[in-house]
């Protein structure tokens, strides 16, 4: 009885039980532990990678130098984006870039296409993040992937490159010649707005000038009425001359002298003549296009001659931007109305010295003496300069080689729209930058917003 009452005890006591069961809830319980570890993990990587995604498609709104494709634009930021998350872009944004570090989850990156006619972009990344305890249970890796759709509010851009060449563009500075270093800076520029370009939603236009402007021929007739193609008047020796008309334009005078008012009977431009009938500059101005090949072979062929007409460029640069001229400027250069909300009018005013040059009835010849009733060059400039911003323009001035304190300087600093938008640089690196500096402050403001989707 002792025995199996033994017994009997034995099989209703319970404790050793609890080593069996425990055991077979070890295996669920670090599974559900190993889940809660690895997918916390995968969250905070997947909201990393979205974060990186958003922020970079955001920034191909900002242009990037303007020289990268959007693609590139998206990987620069990405890369930079994922810095410090243990995530890299897989291949790295810049090939010389070291070895993905140690313990780094590589990112895959697609559909990169920026559609041009939308404005906007549709990237995808992927990654797989490896597991520490799920892989007990046969999950060695969870697969991540994020994606972000943005439309980018751009804004137009009317832009209106005014550019000096004068004879003292032909002077050296470190060893190069000034209107050289202007063409580099110019070519820059145009670099940084040729995917906008491509795109339709810029347009610019150059103004060459010294001490006139010159006119494609299809347009002289209608800024410009005159009498006859001979202009004869007494110089101050006492003797006549005969002078004859050329292609170039100077001031006109009257009550529109200072007015964005397009031409027409009591509001044309001055023609100029000259003794043999040719005038400088030898470039013609360009009106407003997005086509950037046109735009360089210009910059190309730019030559310093002449004295210089400040007021004359200004002028120019103004009427492109100018809707009241749209009837005078051929399709497609036609300038828009204003709009602040969709359209930016700017105009970058270049110049290396005084304005010197001024016009009684658009004759060159030094010795005709008179004093212009429009006032100097520098005066008409000024007046130009606060009407032109009074309508909207944001003007930029770069004063080349401008000696600081100077009457120039005062000009020039007075006529930009604010203090952030004139440079005076004294070197071509530093004129280089100028222009680089003003093409992304417009191409950043012609990005307008970007809104991003998911």
């Amino acid at each position: 009885m002792k025995n199996l009452k033994s017994g009997a005890s034995y099989l209703k006591d319970k404790k050793g039980a609890v080593a069996p069961l425990f055991g077979m809830m070890v295996i669920p319980m670090l599974a559900i532990t190993g889940a809660a570890i690895d997918i916390g993990q995968a969250i905070t990587a997947e909201k990393n990678m979205q974060n990186a995604l958003d922020s970079a498609t955001v920034a191909v709104c900002g242009g990037g130098t303007g020289q990268q494709t959007s693609e590139e634009i998206l990987r620069a930021f990405l890369a930079a984006e994922l810095d410090g998350t243990k995530l890299s872009l897989s291949p790295p944004a810049d090939p010389s870039a070291p070895p993905v570090a140690a313990g780094d989850n590589e990112i895959e990156l697609t559909d990169t296409a920026f559609d041009i006619a939308t404005g906007s972009m549709n990237p995808k990344v992927k990654t797989t993040v490896p597991t520490s305890i799920l892989k007990l249970i046969g999950i060695n890796e969870i697969e991540l992937n994020a994606e972000s759709s943005v439309k980018c509010g751009a804004k137009r851009l009317e832009l209106s490159v005014v550019l000096d060449v004068t004879g003292s563009m032909g002077s050296r500075v470190g060893g190069v010649k000034k209107i050289d270093s202007m063409k580099a800076a110019a070519t820059d520029l145009l670099d940084i707005f040729e995917r906008n370009m491509d795109a339709g939603v810029t347009k610019i236009g150059m103004v060459p000038f010294s001490e006139s402007v010159r006119l494609p021929t299809s347009l002289l007739p209608q800024v410009r009425q005159y009498p006859s193609h001979t202009y004869r008047f007494r110089k101050r020796n006492g003797h006549w001359a005969t002078y004859n008309l050329t292609d170039c334009v100077t001031e006109r005078n009257g009550n529109h002298r200072f007015t964005e008012d397009a031409p027409g009977p009591g509001r044309w431009i001055n023609p100029m003549y000259t003794y043999n009938g040719s005038c400088r500059p030898s470039q013609t101005l360009i009106p407003m296009t997005t086509d950037h090949a046109q735009l360089q072979t210009v910059v190309d062929g730019l030559q310093a001659s002449g004295g210089t007409a400040g007021h004359l460029g200004t002028a120019w640069g103004w009427y492109m931007l100018s809707p009241n001229w749209q009837s005078v400027w051929p399709v497609g250069s036609q300038p828009e109305a204003h709009n602040e909300d969709e359209l930016i009018k700017a105009t970058i005013i270049m110049t290396d010295g005084d304005y010197n040059t001024e016009y009684c009835h658009g004759v060159n010849d030094s010795t005709i003496n008179c004093h212009s009733p429009n006032g100097t060059s520098k005066a008409q400039a000024e007046e130009l300069c606060t009407r032109m911003k009074d309508t909207g323009v944001v003007v930029y001035a770069i004063g080349f080689g401008i000696s600081s304190g100077s009457s120039q300087e005062r000009l020039l600093k007075d006529c930009a729209t604010d203090d952030t938008k004139w440079f005076f640089p004294y070197d071509g690196e530093q004129l280089r930058a100028a222009f680089q500096t003003i093409g992304k402050q417009l191409s950043g403001g012609q990005a307008g917003k970007a809104i991003v989707q998911r």
